[in-house]
């Protein structure tokens, strides 16, 4: 068969006459020239349609034209043609396709599922460190009014009795920061930022806690905080480097099932508190109709707690018209926690 060689040296290709055999093939001119190329130095090349491309894997710019009709031929020397790689020419495209995106789902399944299996795994001091040093950079900000303060450990009491003593205790802190929000921090942190306590009910704010205590205690925090930072990110922050990633912790968000299981555990504690859970459902529909966008009120709750008429369903559904409710927190008590950021600078550079 004829073809056109370029030998990598010259520019200009020379006319050859191709000949396979013995496991290679054989090149020669009319004037006498001969050459013979191992047919393992050979690979096919992208070429155009109706043209078979070789080159040599020992000389770069080494070139073989010859027409497409040469591949029969030649099949036995070059091997069966790899369009898209090797073991997906092996198997086929569309199998190869099917085990990628298999592959694929696995990979996110266990990205997905890895969290849930690692943070319970994690130990409770190192969480302990971060959450004591994100509440120590709050400054000035965090509301220290000793009444406010005591009412406020009071709610976390009335719906999880002992939750505030021991070595494993919920440590919860007011934050004077003019954003509705709620947020657990690792090592069983809690804070709640100003307008969660003076525009909510004691009543609606202890389904609030309840929620974030269930977040606790669930480990759901360190399993977001593996999630979104991924394990290399969190030992350097269980190292030490807290610092911009305050921000980052105070707004982690939770899965669908996270935030289930939370709504879950926060109506059975109301329910054992003898706490109606309709200002919790009331508070959940005021905000689940506000826009995430919204400045102030809503935005960062939104944006951490996605909320949903079902979810606040959910709360009103478990009502008791049977049963004896009270509230949260007697009045003196209430009025404490109302005033628990008072002398406190609000700010908002963090948050």
């Amino acid at each position: 068969m004829d073809g056109k060689l370029y030998d990598g040296v010259t520019a200009h290709p020379h006319d050859v006459r191709v000949k396979a055999a013995d496991g290679r093939i054989e090149l020669s001119q009319a004037t006498g020239w001969s050459d013979s190329v191992e047919g393992n130095l050979l690979k096919r090349m992208d070429a155009p349609a109706g043209t078979l491309r070789l080159g040599r894997t020992d000389i770069s710019g080494w070139r073989l034209m010859l027409p497409a009709e040469a591949e029969g031929e030649l099949a036995g020397l070059l091997g069966r043609h790899e369009r898209y790689g090797r073991w997906i020419d092996r198997f086929g495209l569309v199998p190869a396709l099917a085990v990628g995106a298999a592959i694929t789902a696995s990979v996110v399944a266990i990205g997905y599922i890895a969290p849930h299996w690692i943070a319970p795994h994690v130990p409770m001091s190192w969480e302990r460190n971060v959450g004591t040093a994100i509440v120590g950079d709050f400054g000035t900000i965090r509301c220290r009014d000793a009444k406010g303060q005591k009412a406020l450990e009071d709610l976390v009491e009335r719906v999880a009795p002992g939750a505030t003593r021991g070595p494993g205790a919920i440590k919860v802190a007011a934050l004077n920061v003019p954003i509705f929000n709620a947020a657990a921090l690792p090592g069983g942190y809690i804070v709640v930022f100003k307008p969660a306590i003076t525009e909510t009910d004691s009543d609606a704010l202890a389904g609030v806690l309840a929620h974030e205590i269930a977040h606790v205690r669930r480990r759901h925090v360190t399993e977001a905080m593996i999630r979104e930072f991924g394990i290399g990110a969190l030992i350097r922050l269980f190292a030490g480097g807290v610092g911009a990633n305050a921000e980052q912790i105070v707004a982690l968000s939770y899965t669908r099932d996270n935030e289930a299981q939370a709504d879950s555990d926060a109506i059975a504690m109301l329910k054992r508190a003898g706490i109606s859970p309709k200002p919790t459902a009331a508070l959940f529909d005021r905000l689940s109709k506000l826009d995430v966008k919204a400045p102030g009120f809503s935005s960062e709750f939104l944006q951490s707690h996605p909320l949903s008429d079902k979810r606040a369903r959910k709360f009103a559904a478990s009502f008791d018209p049977l049963a004896s409710y009270s509230p949260a927190l007697s009045r003196d008590d209430q009025d404490a926690l109302f005033d628990v950021c008072r002398g406190s600078k609000a700010s908002l550079t963090t948050f």
